[in-house]
Order: C-alpha cells, then sequence, then structure tokens
C-alpha cells in the first residue's frame, strides 16, 4: 500500500524557485521518506514534527518549530545539506521561502567585519567595494542606512535573520556574472597599455569585477593569474597575443 503525504497551507512557486528536501531518516540518502517541498507553509500531521534532515536544491530558507513561522528559527540557504541536531530532530513545523539568489534577503552575515563604508545605496555597488579589497569574501547590505559592510568570511561569521540588511557571498556573485562576461572574452587578445594598475585574480571574472570598483576602468586584460585594468575601450594598443584575454567594460554592463 502506498502513502500520499501532503502538507497544508503551501504555497507553491512555479519552476524551480523553490525546492526544499524533507527526509524523515537522519542521514538523508540512506533511507527514510522524502518529500519536496515548495515555497512556504505549515506541515501536516504527516511531516509536523516528523523532519531529521533538510536539503535547500533551490531558494533560502527559515525553519521553525512551531505552526505559521513561529518559536525557534533555522536558517538554511541554498545548497546547505542539514542533519538536525538534538535540539531540532522531530520538531520542525512550518518553513519559510525568503527567496533565491545570490542577495539573501532580510539575512545578515554577521561578524567577521573588515570595514564598513557608509552612504552605499544598492548591493551592487557594496560588492563593488568587496572587489577591492582581496580578503573579502562577502557583504552584508543595511539597506535604511545604506551601510555596507565588508567581510573576510564566505556568510561573516555566523548567519543572522535581521530585517533591512541583505547579504551575498563574492563567490556567488561571480558565478551568476560569469555566463554574462564569457560573451564579451577577447580570447588571445591583448588590449596592451591605458594600464591603471594590476592586481592578482582568479580568473576573467575576478578581473572584471576588480574593474568594476574603479570609476575609470573601461577594460581589463587578463593572463596567468594577473589582470591588468585599463583606462580607455581597447587598452592602447589592441594586439592579437597567445593566453592574453581582454573585456571591455561596456559590454559586460550591456549584457
Amino acid at each position: 500500500m502506498y502513502k500520499l503525504f501532503f502538507l497544508s497551507a503551501v504555497l507553491l512557486i512555479s519552476g524551480s524557485e523553490a525546492q526544499l528536501e524533507l527526509w524523515q531518516d537522519p542521514i538523508c540518502n540512506t533511507g527514510g521518506q522524502k518529500y519536496k517541498f515548495y515555497g512556504s507553509g505549515n506541515l501536516n500531521s504527516a511531516w509536523n514534527n516528523k523532519v531529521s534532515h533538510v536539503v535547500a536544491i533551490e531558494g533560502n530558507y527559515i525553519l521553525y518549530q512551531e505552526p505559521n513561522f513561529a518559536g525557534k528559527a533555522l536558517i538554511v540557504l541554498e545548497g546547505d545539506a542539514v542533519p538536525m541536531s538534538s535540539d531540532w530532530n522531530d520538531k520542525l513545523s512550518s518553513v519559510k521561502f525568503l527567496g533565491n539568489g545570490c542577495v539573501k534577503r532580510g539575512i545578515d552575515f554577521a561578524g567577521a567585519d573588515i570595514k564598513r563604508i557608509p552612504n552605499v545605496s544598492t548591493m551592487d555597488s557594496c560588492m563593488k567595494y568587496c572587489n577591492e579589497e582581496e580578503r573579502c569574501k562577502s557583504v552584508a547590505h543595511d539597506v535604511p542606512n545604506q551601510n555596507c559592510w565588508i567581510k573576510t568570511g564566505e556568510r561573516g561569521a555566523r548567519v543572522n535573520i535581521k530585517a533591512g540588511v541583505d547579504s551575498a557571498s563574492k563567490s556567488c556573485y561571480q558565478k551568476k556574472a560569469l555566463p554574462r562576461i564569457e560573451k564579451c572574452v577577447h580570447k588571445d587578445f591583448d588590449f596592451y597599455g591605458a594600464d591603471i594598475g594590476s592586481v592578482s585574480a582568479a580568473d576573467i571574472p575576478s578581473c572584471v569585477e576588480s574593474c568594476q570598483g574603479l570609476e575609470n576602468c573601461k577594460s581589463i586584460a587578463f593572463s596567468k593569474g594577473t589582470c591588468w585594468r585599463k583606462d580607455k575601450r581597447l587598452g592602447a594598443i589592441p594586439r592579437p597575443k597567445t593566453d592574453v584575454h581582454s573585456v571591455e567594460m561596456i559590454c559586460v554592463e550591456s549584457c
């Protein structure tokens, strides 16, 4: 006999925007019942207080120990696989979907601060300051007060729920930008000269993002871990050159 399990008060989200796997076994792939939960809502009697493991396939979530998003809360971000600790095992009652993408809205990557930058109005501007700092791995943007905190940790030192604060990791932004940047790369072509300085960079997206943090940077040339930023769209002398790859910033920003 097959048993059907349903979730009550669930807001269904189309496509792959939200997907949380719930398991009734502490080790998610070794047995037990599994349910793919979409959106926000309360768990009904089949699953209420019976979840031992969660996996955030798509999206970011807050888990609650009481119905209707009340009681003790636990943050689960996209990509997390979380076996429930003793104070959470078989105690999950409701789930709130926070949205997906690189920006974690209402989430504070607290601590691990490098510095605070005031008068920053957007997340894009905040991330540009992170790109300028080699140690920076994430940011927290205090939207009402327009403060940008750049961090040494991928998620700061800890993850908190905080209204008005949005957070993002640098690595996520780079992955998001990669398809757009790839269309703009002139492979084996050097935008030679017109340099405004060079920095170490892991890859072309990192080089591009370091240019985005400079007011007069109009293009880059990248080769073997070194990034040259330029104040002219094609450098001073554009020329073919093996193992040098160049990008016009106007192309990246218009795609």
